[in-house]
């Protein structure tokens, strides 16, 4: 493409990269400290549809000025949310004027500007207490034009108890955990908890820390279908830990079992001393490599009276060529394989597991199979396990019908193996 600008010794062309909402985070698993590209990012030059070609830069009516959208960060981003901009540049010296940015308690983005002069552009505005919706923004008087009227389905989920967390395990590492409490929670009670989780890879430190640079705090809590915020509204604390798994480049994985079982049990005993959890009514799922991470939980650890696994892969021995960011293969890294394979410890597994899966999953490394082979080994020991398996549905199940069976069943799991039934939580 052909520069527009060039500014900071960077050339500025049509998707020029830079400044998005979640632009440069410095990537899981990386060693490259990017701070100052990123903190000091000029923005994606702004583009619109053209007649020969895709899209084209959009520039004044006077053909002087092109505009750069992009986001402010902000190196103390548990106090500060990212806070996006428009700035328009002239031509021929790099000269910039912010038009547009977002305000310091809000989370406000331009959607679309209106003209190519950028006089009135639609944004969009939200907040931990406003539901998103779109206004009309006279750039120059800063009046705005509600458009829409958007309503809080979910206020119980929305506007939640929420608790950041940071934990340190035992080697020093720190990380954060998300818990989601009732509205209506009082400080000291123990609640019944349900683990929802993910893990990544990470180098060190600084790569697990770069990844929260985009946190924003200003934004609006939604919830969606499979939120499994929702549990709050059973009496569960829902628990969203960060999981960590550290080494050195391409070796990550040597580790994953023992920081797997230091991740949770730090973040048991903090949760434990902060008040907020009863450490003997512990349930943990997850999708995928959640699932995986689930069935590894309960084989590795004793702390979990229940878990839901979801379109998982039990055994590494059946992804031989590499998994997730592990690169290398089975017969490279023939330890590592088999200590993260769950199923060749399925004699260990404690608590009770529940199992679901698309039955047309046409993810490669999650083959039926793995879920098939794991209920019958562990139906074979005695132990209880379930599995469900829905027609017609992929990888991440979408049909209202699934969805509401999920929920069913998920709820009398764990009501029935991690919170007592007919009892209180006082």
């Amino acid at each position: 493409h052909y520069p527009i600008a060039r500014i900071r010794g960077v050339n500025l062309t049509v998707g020029t990269l830079g400044g998005g909402r979640f632009g440069g985070g410095g990537g899981r698993g990386g060693t490259a400290d990017d701070s100052v590209t990123f903190y000091q990012n000029p923005g994606t030059l702004m583009s619109k549809p053209g007649h020969s070609v895709p899209e084209v830069a959009l520039l004044s009516t006077d053909g002087n000025y092109a505009y750069l959208t992009g986001t402010q960060y902000f190196h103390t981003w548990a106090d500060s949310a990212p806070r996006p901009f428009v700035d328009r540049v002239e031509i021929k010296s790099g000269k910039k004027d912010r038009l547009f940015s977002s305000a310091a308690d809000t989370y406000e983005r331009v959607a679309a500007p209106l003209d190519d002069d950028f006089s009135r552009a639609i944004v969009v505005r939200e907040s931990p207490t406003m539901v998103p919706d779109s206004y009309v923004r006279d750039m120059k008087s800063g009046q705005v034009t509600q458009l829409t009227h958007n309503k809080d389905y979910a206020p119980e989920i929305s506007q939640a108890m929420r608790k950041r967390v940071l934990v340190t395990r035992a080697d020093g590492y720190k990380f954060f955990v998300d818990v989601t409490l009732p509205r209506d929670y009082k400080e000291g009670t123990r609640l019944p908890a349900f683990f929802w989780f993910y893990p990544f890879e990470y180098t060190d430190q600084g790569g697990y820390d770069r990844t929260k640079r985009t946190e924003n705090r200003n934004q609006f809590h939604s919830s969606t279908p499979g939120n499994k915020e929702l549990l709050i509204t059973q009496g569960y604390a829902v628990v969203q830990p960060d999981v960590p798994i550290v080494g050195p480049q391409g070796r990550m994985n040597d580790n994953y079992v023992n920081d797997l079982r230091n991740n949770l049990s730090a973040v048991i005993d903090e949760l434990d001393r902060l008040g907020y959890v009863d450490r003997a009514r512990l349930g943990i799922g997850g999708h995928s490599y959640g699932a995986f991470s689930t069935v590894n939980a309960l084989v590795h650890t004793p702390f979990f009276k229940a878990g839901i696994a979801g379109d998982g892969a039990y055994n590494r021995t059946l992804t031989p060529n590499n998994f997730q960011s592990e690169r290398r293969d089975l017969w490279e890294a023939r330890d590592t394989y088999l200590a993260m394979s769950p199923f060749l410890y399925a004699d260990h597994l404690t608590g009770s597991l529940l199992m679901y899966l698309g039955a047309e999953d046409q993810n490669v490394g999650t083959d039926p199979t793995n879920s098939l082979r794991l209920l019958h080994a562990l139906q074979g020991m005695g132990k209880t396990a379930a599995l469900y398996i829905y027609p017609y549905e992929d990888h991440g199940q979408v049909t209202k019908e699934t969805i509401l069976d999920q929920w069913a069943r998920f709820t009398a799991w764990l009501d029935l193996y991690v919170k007592p039934t007919g009892k209180t939580d006082k």
